[in-house]
């Protein structure tokens, strides 16, 4: 019951965040769960909801994405959360995304983010860029929104009627706790916590990865 792959190429780390490389995404990709996915057998490819309940409900011009989540799904056990069960909002997507932005994190995918031009996003960016300052987790932006526990917005510049794909993408786009990144700091890429199947048990860098099963995933049937 043991699966073994050789990498030809070392990783760089497990934040999402701050991650490009293909080796790196591959581990983080069972880690950490996007909205959306794919389902692996159908041909042509179709997008399926992971911790999204359905596929997106958007206005008539694609400006406007909204999405329910699903409730009951926890984090994995974690020191971070001093010992409570931790269960995933529409907050953590939130933040999740906002990371991307924070010049701090110089992410290199920041791009691709950017790209999808939320309401309000870039503009958060520049902020902290032209203060000199720490970018505002708080602040409440347009094109983010969480106006309940369970319920996500995306408001966009421009039509985007493939924002699901982007979102598709759970090795990067997975979401995180706020929690776990401020109490690991500069180690978080040591230190991945998501709401995947499995988690990190031990990381040599370079030399060894070794991913466990999550004992607290939730029972999913395809």
């Amino acid at each position: 019951k043991v699966f073994r792959m050789a990498f030809q190429i070392a990783e760089t780390g497990f934040d999402p965040a701050r991650i490009s490389d293909i080796y790196s995404r591959i581990v983080t990709s069972h880690i950490f769960e996007a909205l959306y996915g794919y389902d692996p057998l159908a041909r042509p490819a179709r997008l399926v909801p992971r911790i999204a309940t359905a596929l997106p409900e958007t206005n008539a011009d694609f400006t406007e994405h909204r999405i329910q989540i699903r409730r009951g799904i926890y984090f994995q056990d974690d020191p971070a959360f001093k010992g409570a069960q931790r269960e995933l909002t529409a907050q953590d997507f939130i933040y999740a995304l906002m990371r991307f932005a924070d010049p701090k994190t110089t992410s290199p995918m920041w791009a691709t983010l950017e790209e999808q031009g939320i309401v309000g996003l870039t503009e958060l960016r520049r902020r902290a860029l032209e203060a000199k300052q720490a970018f505002n987790y708080d602040a409440r932006i347009e094109g983010l929104q969480a106006p309940d526990r369970y319920t996500l917005v995306f408001k966009l510049k421009a039509p985007r009627p493939r924002l699901v794909e982007v979102l598709a993408q759970g090795d990067l786009f997975g979401a995180v706790a706020r929690e776990v990144v401020e109490a690991y700091g500069e180690d978080i890429p040591a230190h991945p916590v998501g709401t995947g199947p499995y988690r990190l048990a031990r990381w040599r860098r370079s030399s060894l990865i070794v991913l466990e099963r999550n004992p607290s995933y939730r029972e999913v049937y395809y």
